[in-house]
């Protein structure tokens, strides 16, 4: 818990600092790229973790790695993160970037999850649809759960839509377990 706070405030503060400098864009895609790092390669993770690596190797490694792909705001931000002993919660921090704006452009992110490969028109029509309810710009994600046998779900925010057979089935096991009819035979 007390990471999420420290997280947040720290995601808050390059936020209105970006929003500030008008880099605001540069920054998300800064955040998004960071993300991707954290999620695909687990050594930079290690690297940074690590508090037996000297904090002047990390910035090093960092500089490396990021002086040429990332906005000066940001490889400072990341700078001052090893510097405080708080670049283990850079994948939070840039979570929360994301999170601070896509709240801030009125995006809302929604995951589809779908047995198959869902076609092109349809994610237009759903996103039009959650577009039109959620009075706002949808970015949609996509997943494959082949245990939903068909149809899919949908999760945006703290709410889910699912049109899935698996759910279908489920509802239909249910309203016969609770079988109204006498058993007389």
């Amino acid at each position: 818990m007390a990471f999420n706070i420290v997280s947040s405030r720290y995601a808050r503060s390059l936020f209105d600092l970006s929003l500030e400098r008008n880099v605001l864009d540069r920054i998300n895609s800064d955040m998004s790229l960071i993300n991707t790092l954290c999620l695909e390669n687990p050594i930079l993770n290690i690297i940074l973790k690590n508090p037996n690596i000297n904090i002047g190797k990390k910035k090093n490694i960092v500089k490396d790695l990021l002086e040429k792909r990332v906005d000066s705001l940001t490889l400072s931000f990341i700078l001052l993160l090893i510097d405080k002993r708080r670049v283990i919660l850079l994948k939070e921090i840039a979570n929360e970037f994301v999170g601070f704006c896509n709240k801030y452009k009125g995006i809302k992110v929604a995951t589809l999850i779908s047995a198959n490969k869902i076609d092109e028109l349809t994610k237009q029509r759903i996103i039009k649809l959650f577009e039109k309810q959620f009075n706002c710009t949808i970015k949609l994600e996509e997943k494959e759960n082949p245990s939903l046998l068909g149809g899919f779900k949908i999760m945006i925010e703290d709410m889910i839509y699912d049109a899935s057979i698996l759910n279908q089935l489920n509802s239909l096991k249910k309203s016969f377990a609770k079988n109204i009819y006498e058993k007389g035979y």
